[in-house]
């Protein structure tokens, strides 16, 4: 009985608004990837500084930031837009511009700011880490410099296209819905076909055709975008991030191409071979034949010369176009004869039940329906996985190389790294007016020289002329206290300060780094850990451990410290406990501080106690003989191990006691005592005067590299 045209108008409805789910559903399953993803958005805008067209206009944003902050160096705007090249090609920038594309994405998807633009605030610091084999401009960059490299308003139909994005990421939990009922619709396609087969045929086509235009649209959709704007360097721009963000698209496409050609040639393996022949006689006639109409023939002319041109003029992609239907026409060949091969293979198998079958109903047995499903399912399952489990096209960001300075390294987990510390990290024999140091130098050129771990103190004061008068909130028991730490002669050098510093403004209160009074040296702690911040941004790779001894000092005024420098982007915010993650996880997530208190870690989530996370060794030896390995503070239940190592002479550390046990042999054979001892290696190597001795050395044994 010929079944009714609303019948069959309604199968083919289904089969074009099944197609459209599908489609739909691929392409917001892509764009959940790679732009609702916020490590994958901001992996994508690194990897868009490849494209020629993005690094010229970000060197060019570059330059107009360091002309901005200096009129001055106008004139030497082309050398600068050279340097900036240089900087939009390093490591350390393509970090930077992740860590921006992280914070820009928050505000992409929140909708809540007024205008949304990705900013890079490490650009001076990069800059000049870059140009530092030409000293005499570099020092004539703007150290603090930030670049604003794009807005929305910026780019063409940039806002129309954030709110796309946006109510993309509403509907975003429907990917699976959108799929589930492409695939019902497609089945009730085939349900309402009288030739099923063929409707399964036709689904196969539909959807490689759609997967097609996906494609096209994918790989070349980024010419167009390059056409839109009037300024050829935005459209560059456009066109290196429609590549950045969309070619990946074209993977996916493929993948969907490949599950219609399954379909399509599955299909075909179970009708008859005249029925195909016919097919492609009637297509290959469709295309010779001129149509009837004139108007119709003007127009069928005028699109084959506009293939012909599009193939003189653009010779590259028109062969990627051609390889494309030309692979897939083989993949449609190969698939239907292994297909076809497997079905014959089973009549040796088949039962006389289903041999009967097979008279009433031709080739369409129960058995071979179930193969062809079975293996159509799992081709189309094993695709899909293949497709969404990869990274979509996205070009690979510049790898982390060293960390530490070593490559051995990067793959261990912080726990098993052995860093060089300093104790009294902030008091630096090259500070002035710094009274009794315990380092050579200060920390910025502790971290230029090797120096992982810091141990620092941390007080309230008052800036009182060049000094710094220390805040005691309950005197007499502070009095006891930094006795204790600087001894007596220590405690009569501070008072003879102190006395002399009047008219201290309390309104000026801050916190600084000193080692018992801040009278006798001190560092604003916001300065230095923004000195800390600008190696982090010029050394991607480096991991960092800070212990706070935070002497009455809150943590909410410690965490506006890091906030206020910078230094937060950089925090550890994982739990502070094996299992730690690895150097190489911790630098590509950009968590590279481990931060620790000594007393009170409040409720700041990355602020750790340190007796809960670290075990130590006794710190107080008179002479190479009281060194000992037993527990001190944290018991032995930390995951990490901090080794004291060093010669109480109070009130001034000796570099000639330092010459001792820092030397090679002294040293190295204590840490392996400890690791013995402690059953773990010492994370923490902890020293007076640094530069003095082995310790890098050392260091490097422990964790058997090789300089």
């Amino acid at each position: 009985m010929k079944p009714s045209r609303g019948r069959s108008v309604l199968a083919g409805a289904c089969v074009v608004l099944g197609t459209i789910a599908i489609v739909l559903g691929v392409l917001l399953g892509y764009v959940t990837r790679s732009v609702f993803n916020s490590e994958a958005f901001s992996d994508r805008v690194a990897a868009s500084l490849s494209e020629p067209g993005v690094s010229n206009y970000v060197a060019g944003k570059i330059a107009d930031a360091v002309t901005a902050a200096k009129p001055d160096l106008t004139g030497l705007r082309p050398l600068i837009i050279a340097g900036s090249r240089s900087v939009v090609s390093s490591a350390p920038f393509r970090v930077a511009v992740r860590r921006a594309a992280l914070e820009t994405h928050r505000m992409l998807m929140s909708g809540t700011a007024e205008k949304v633009m990705l900013s890079v605030h490490d650009v001076g610091e990069i800059l000049k880490a870059t140009l530092a084999m030409h000293p005499s401009m570099a020092d004539k960059l703007p150290r603090r410099l930030t670049a604003r490299l794009a807005g929305l308003e910026d780019l063409p139909a940039g806002e129309i296209a954030a709110r796309l994005v946006r109510l993309a990421q509403r509907a975003r939990r429907s990917v699976l819905l959108l799929l589930i009922g492409g695939l019902a619709l497609l089945s009730g396609g085939v349900a309402l076909a009288q030739d099923r087969r063929a409707a399964w045929f036709r689904i196969g086509t539909v959807v490689a055709a759609a997967a097609f235009m996906i494609w096209l649209a994918a790989r070349f959709g980024g010419y167009v975008v390059a056409a839109l704007p009037r300024d050829r360097d935005m459209g560059l721009l456009a066109a290196g991030l429609w590549q950045a963000f969309v070619g990946g698209l074209g993977v996916w496409a493929l993948g969907l191409g490949f599950v219609g050609v399954v379909f399509a040639s599955a299909s075909a393996s179970l009708l008859e071979h005249a029925q195909i022949e016919a097919r492609v006689h009637a297509v290959w006639h469709w295309l010779a034949t001129p149509p009837e109409g004139r108007g119709l023939q003007f127009l069928r002319g005028l699109s084959v010369l506009g293939l012909g041109a599009f193939a003189i003029a653009w010779p590259m992609p028109a062969l990627a176009v051609m390889a494309f239907l030309a692979g897939a026409f083989a993949a449609f060949i190969g698939l239907r004869e292994c297909f076809a091969a497997t079905l014959h293979a089973i009549q040796e198998v088949e039962g006389p039940l289903e041999a009967a079958v097979k008279a009433r109903r031709g080739r369409w047995t129960p058995t071979r329906i179930g193969v062809a499903s079975a293996l159509v399912i799992g081709i189309g399952v094993a695709v899909v996985m293949a497709i969404t489990r990869s990274r979509s096209g996205v070009p690979e960001t510049q790898p982390i190389t060293a960390c530490n300075g070593t490559p051995e390294l990067c793959d261990r987990p912080l726990d098993q790294v052995v860093f060089p510390t300093s104790h009294n990290s902030m008091s630096g024999a090259d500070i002035a007016a710094w009274m009794f140091p315990s380092q050579n130098r200060g920390i910025p050129r502790q971290l230029e020289d090797g120096v992982r771990g810091f141990l620092i103190d941390a007080h309230y004061g008052i800036p009182v002329g060049d000094r710094v008068k220390t805040i005691m909130d309950n005197e007499k028991a502070a009095m006891a206290k930094y006795e204790a730490i600087v001894g007596k002669e220590g405690m009569e050098a501070a008072l003879r300060i102190r006395d002399r510093l009047v008219g201290a403004d309390e309104r000026r209160r801050a916190v600084y780094m000193a080692h018992g009074f801040c009278e006798l040296g001190a560092a604003p702690l916001t300065e230095t850990l923004r000195q800390i911040r600008d190696f982090l941004v010029a050394n991607p790779g480096e991991i960092l451990i800070l212990v706070i001894q935070d002497e009455g000092v809150a943590p909410h005024d410690i965490a506006a410290c890091f906030e206020a420098s910078g230094l937060i982007d950089f925090v550890y915010r994982g739990a502070a406990q094996a299992p730690w993650p690895t150097l190489r996880q911790m630098a590509e997530t950009d968590q590279r501080v481990v931060v620790m208190a000594e007393n009170d870690c409040g409720d700041v989530p990355w602020y750790h106690k340190a007796s809960e996370v670290m075990q130590e060794t006794p710190y107080t030896f008179h002479d190479t003989t009281e060194f000992s390995e037993q527990p001190n503070r944290g018991g032995t239940s930390g995951s990490l191990l901090l080794m004291n190592h060093w010669i109480e002479s109070t009130p001034m550390p000796k570099p000639s006691n330092a010459a001792v046990v820092n030397a090679y042999d002294f040293l190295l054979r204590r840490a392996r005592r400890c690791a013995r001892t402690r059953g773990q290696v010492p994370n923490l190597v902890a020293v007076d005067f640094y530069a003095t001795g082995d310790l890098m050395r050392v260091v490097q044994t422990l964790n058997g590299v090789h300089p």
